[in-house]
């Protein structure tokens, strides 16, 4: 069904956009082996768990655009990770809010490359990084 993983991320996105779940079921594999991560909550594990996240997230969602720009890319014959910015715009905004960082892996199948991870999460912006806790000696 697609036959890169630029046209399965674009599916994606347009998925996301028209909260759609059809089509967003459509760019992920069939295989149970799938997760996904929205921001801030715990990780969703296999097809029913993943698409019952975005189930809920389009019914609770109004109105937004998504603009995504690619980050890093890690190319292999048979899998590729892009590591992307995401900028929400909610409503009527015409500014982007701060950026999600979203990690999207893609594994190509009998059918096309097909999405097997989406992990969002936000992007620091500005500031200083989080304070590190010293480690401790296990033993």
């Amino acid at each position: 069904m697609f036959d890169t993983p630029e046209s399965a991320e674009t599916a994606f996105y347009m998925a996301f956009e028209s909260r759609d779940l059809d089509a967003m079921m459509a760019v992920w594999s069939s295989h149970d082996h799938i997760a996904c991560i929205h921001p801030l909550v715990a990780p969703l594990n296999g097809r029913a768990a993943v698409a019952a996240g975005w189930h809920s997230m389009f019914e609770a969602a109004g109105q937004f655009r998504v603009q995504v720009e690619l980050a890093h890319e890690i190319r292999e014959a048979d899998r590729v990770i892009r590591i992307v910015r995401e900028y929400l715009l909610i409503g009527l905004e015409s500014e982007p809010r701060a950026p999600i960082l979203a990690t999207n892996v893609y594994h190509h199948e009998a059918d096309g490359w097909r999405m097997v991870l989406h992990h969002a999460s936000p992007l620091q912006v500005g500031g200083s990084p989080p304070a590190r806790t010293p480690s401790r000696a296990l033993h």
